[in-house]
């Protein structure tokens, strides 16, 4: 695989404006609305370089993936991406502290993602809003009209659409886990 410096046909040493001007001129030649013959991955291949190489902390970080000094340092060229990688383990490489557990690919799925289906009972947690809205028309309406009755009732309303606020979601998120539970079982 390429570096970006060699997609971009740039030394690793080269400035900002030389990489800028690399990129353009590739641009130009790969950019599918210039060539409509075009190759889209060539194209996201050289934007993916010129968005590392014009960053000067991201260009700083992928030279030191790649084993290279950043250009400026003085330290002169080092080695590039095909060292030994046991020299990675010299310089103090280590997993990060929380990467103990990795995923063994043979346990993952090879199933696609599909959505679990939802039926009209999980609308049930829009009721709050509906009560809220209900109970806001309700005492406007009953302010308007001077009707004491309609307007305690849309003061008990909130209480309600607050409980509900809690309450719908728990039903919900509990309905779909017996859902889940029983179309795994089912398997």
């Amino acid at each position: 695989m390429a570096s970006h410096y060699e997609l971009l046909g740039v030394d690793p040493d080269a400035t900002v404006e030389e990489v800028q001007r690399a990129y353009r001129l590739l641009a130009l030649r790969h950019h599918p609305d210039v060539a409509p013959d075009a190759d889209m991955a060539m194209m996201a291949a050289i934007n993916g370089a010129w968005e590392v190489l014009s960053d000067p902390d991201r260009r700083r970080s992928y030279d030191a993936s790649m084993l290279r000094p950043h250009a400026g340092t003085g330290s002169g060229p080092g080695p590039t991406a095909d060292a030994d990688p046991a020299a990675g383990a010299e310089r103090g490489w280590q997993p990060l502290h929380w990467d103990t557990e990795d995923a063994d690919p043979e346990d993952l799925s090879d199933e696609p993602y599909a959505p679990v289906a939802r039926t009209p009972a999980d609308m049930l947690v829009m009721t709050p809003v509906l009560l809220v809205i209900a109970a806001v028309g309700m005492f406007f309406f009953s302010v308007m009209s001077g009707s004491e009755a309609l307007r305690t009732f849309s003061i008990l309303l909130l209480p309600l659409a607050g409980v509900g606020f809690v309450m719908a979601p728990l039903i919900v998120m509990l309905r779909s886990r017996g859902r889940e539970t029983a179309t795994d079982s089912g398997k």
